[in-house]
């Protein structure tokens, strides 16, 4: 088994781990709070904007796809817990199952049959 699918999921969820930290919102206030002192003292010059933005730009990006990969882990947790409860489920519909995995219109339908069902 190749050690890149793994790393690939580890590597984002130490990050996230981290990022979740009251350790990391600890150096994000002083990380700030500094940058807010520096640039007081040099009177916000040009370079000192353009350090600012473009770290709030990086780090926003990186932010968004550590945000995105643990919706992602979760949701799939939550699906599979669900199918499991709909698989023990005793006259429960499989049809149901991955239901995510469908095109809107097949979901669409679903639903309407089981709402007239009702």
């Amino acid at each position: 088994m190749s050690k890149t699918p793994h790393l690939a999921s580890t590597i984002p969820d130490a990050a996230t781990r981290w990022a979740g930290s009251r350790w990391a919102w600890l150096i994000a206030v002083v990380v700030t709070a500094s940058a807010i002192v520096v640039g007081i003292v040099t009177d916000f010059p040009s370079w000192w904007q353009t350090t600012v933005y473009s770290t709030a730009g990086l780090t926003s990006v990186v932010m968004l796809f550590l945000i995105q990969h643990t919706t992602n882990r979760a949701s799939h947790a939550v699906l599979i817990k669900l199918d499991e409860l709909v698989l023990a489920t005793e006259g429960a519909r499989e049809d149901f199952l991955d239901l995510e995995d469908r095109e809107v219109h097949e979901q669409e339908d679903l639903h309407d049959r089981l709402i007239a069902e009702e």
